[in-house]
């Protein structure tokens, strides 16, 4: 009897379970999260700052082509839930330039889940950048 117990918890050990879960990892039946590769003129980086629902949206963009701030441009986010379930999208935020580069602004996530915050910077010029957020909100108590 003891080799099939051995035999069942290596399985069990190999197969994840009790495993720490991975920031990357994606629930059964979830899409992957959404990309945060920048789509345009400008790099953009940004963290979603916070706990629960309320949220600091930090977003970095600067010049691809060498790399100087990008100052002066309008930058708005808005979220939809990916899993456990479509809702989306909520409200468009703009963000305000609080340093040369960085926008910043709060915005609220309605409930628990996996959220992509889509963003998009367009600059003085009219040149428009896009690129992705995921952002994972747990319930209160775990």
């Amino acid at each position: 009897m003891r080799p099939v117990i051995c035999g069942a918890l290596m399985l069990l050990a190999a197969s994840g379970c009790g495993g720490k879960k991975k920031d990357n990892d994606v629930l059964p039946g979830c899409p992957p999260p959404i990309s945060r590769a920048s789509a345009g003129n400008a790099q953009i980086s940004a963290q979603a700052l916070g706990r629960r629902y309320a949220r600091l949206i930090v977003v970095h963009a600067k010049e691809k082509a060498n790399g100087a701030p990008l100052r002066g441009g309008k930058v708005t986010v808005q979220a939809e839930m990916t899993c456990p379930h479509f809702m989306g999208p909520l409200y468009r935020k703009n963000l305000q330039e609080t340093a040369r580069g960085t926008y910043k602004g709060g915005y609220t996530l309605v409930m628990p889940g996996h959220w992509d915050l889509h963003i998009t910077v367009r600059s003085k010029r009219g040149d428009a950048t896009t690129a992705g957020l995921p952002v994972e909100v747990k319930a209160p108590g775990t």
